[in-house]
């Protein structure tokens, strides 16, 4: 009869060492890397003050004081001047970013894209060419682009505008209407 406990308690034994490290894994998973810094200075990803060599990951706020940041997300490449502030997201070729503030240059390699979101507007290439754009939010009303290598569309609502390389162009966002003010008597 110890025997059969002996065997019993083995094979329990056995059984919960082999489910422990299911146990120990976490209920959510590490994201995968989005990207790397290429180089920065006087710049954060996340909470963190990066330099040359920092991982990037989908959702992080990539920052700058007056310094820069260089980065690769996947095959595109974005580039933050002083003072700007953009969040990034993975696309299945690519990336997102939504611009808070300040001014990035963004390029594409062919058959890579990108898609930039600022003051309501999408920025992204208009094909599958290589593209080199920069986009400084001059403030909530206010948008300046420059392409200079591939076409690049501008999308708001139901307009569409496609800025042809070397062109610029000026974009205002009127401020929605707040409706009718508080009656006075």
């Amino acid at each position: 009869m110890r025997t059969v406990y002996r065997v019993g308690f083995l094979a329990l034994l056995s059984f919960a060492l082999v489910g422990m490290p299911a146990l120990a894994s976490p209920a959510n998973p590490a994201s995968v890397p989005l990207g790397v810094v290429l180089q920065a200075n006087n710049a954060q990803v996340g909470a963190d003050i990066t330099d040359g060599g920092a991982t990037i990951y989908d959702g992080d706020l990539l920052q700058t004081g007056n310094g820069t940041l260089r980065a690769r997300l996947g095959g595109p490449q974005m580039y933050l001047r002083a003072n700007t502030a953009a969040q990034v997201h993975g696309l299945p070729n690519g990336f997102s970013a939504d611009l808070g503030a300040g001014t990035v240059v963004v390029s594409s390699t062919k058959g890579q894209t990108f898609q930039l979101l600022a003051d309501g507007a999408t920025i992204r290439p208009a094909g599958a060419q290589e593209t080199i754009v920069q986009i400084t939010r001059v403030n909530a009303n206010e948008l300046l682009l420059t392409s200079t290598r591939g076409a690049v569309e501008v999308r708001m609502d139901d307009e569409v505008k496609t800025i042809e390389a070397g062109s610029s162009y000026r974009m205002e966002v009127e401020p929605e209407d707040p409706g009718p003010g508080p009656q006075g008597g």
